[in-house]
């Protein structure tokens, strides 16, 4: 195995199990072995800075996020790089959603830095769910009229609906977004150019590592070009089969037995 010198997780899915939890004690041990090898660790994922922060914080060694697929990296409190969608394109895609019954989905939801933005009216599918990933909610009358650092705009769909959903709204606004399926009935929409392995790519290059150097886990389609890109893809048990058909590895166990801190381990004993 060439000599991995960073070690990315997605979050929901692969590192948390159904209960959004992880084995604490476990993955503290891990992280005091990663340091002492020289393996730096970095959560990689569609959510929100707040939230993963809220995740991460029995293990404050985690100090390091590629979060918004991609938009946005900050590690220990500093922000690194971002990448938003121009204002113009936000209102132009909010608006052609909501327009088009064919692509219109329960909620839309706009990340930014200074707040979680959904019209006043709308509500989720799911609101223990949006309650849990979203602590930064702010209600407004008309999203085209934020005014924010936007990183990502967020939907909800049917979740059987989430991949051809996101195809017709790539094909509906070529150059100017990417739209990917998230899971759990959720599509983000990001930069035309970003992704995590944009995200994660830009991160290793300031601490000189190279993707082959990279090992990344995921379990849904916006973790493939992540696990496609670096030197050892991981998929989970439980992923997608979009994603396990890009993966090095897939786990040997699912998020709910603890299949990444597995994989951990194994990667610490092959590096010596």
């Amino acid at each position: 195995m060439t000599r991995i010198k960073l070690i990315a997780t997605d979050v929901d899915g692969t590192f948390l199990n159904q209960q959004r939890t992880y084995n604490h004690n476990r993955f503290a041990a891990q992280l005091n072995r990663l340091s002492s090898a020289s393996i730096r660790f970095v959560v990689a994922s569609g959510n929100h800075l707040g939230h993963l922060k809220d995740v991460f914080a029995p293990t404050p060694q985690v100090q390091t996020f590629v979060a918004e697929n991609g938009g946005l990296i900050v590690d220990h409190n500093r922000t690194l790089a971002e990448a938003q969608l121009p204002l113009p394109v936000v209102r132009e895609v909010v608006q052609a959603i909501l327009a088009d019954q064919t692509l219109r989905p329960q909620l839309l939801r706009l990340s930014g830095a200074h707040g979680t933005y959904l019209n006043r009216q709308d509500r989720s599918l799911d609101e223990a769910s949006q309650d849990y990933f979203f602590n930064n909610l702010v209600r407004v009358d008309d999203l085209t009229q934020v005014n924010d650092t936007i990183y990502k705009i967020n939907g909800e769909w049917p979740n059987d609906s989430i991949q051809t959903i996101a195809a017709k709204l790539n094909a509906h606004f070529p150059g100017l977004i990417n739209a990917t399926a998230s899971g759990f009935g959720s599509i983000d929409i990001v930069a035309p150019h970003m992704n995590k392995a944009v995200g994660l790519t830009q991160l290793a290059a300031t601490w000189h590592i190279t993707p082959a150097e990279i090992a990344a886990f995921g379990d849904n389609d916006n973790d493939r070009e992540m696990l496609a890109h670096v030197g050892l893809g991981v998929a989970m048990r439980n992923g997608t089969d979009s994603v396990k058909e890009v993966a090095d590895l897939i786990t040997p166990h699912d998020n709910n037995h603890e299949g990444v801190l597995d994989v951990i381990d194994t990667i610490l004993a092959d590096q010596g």
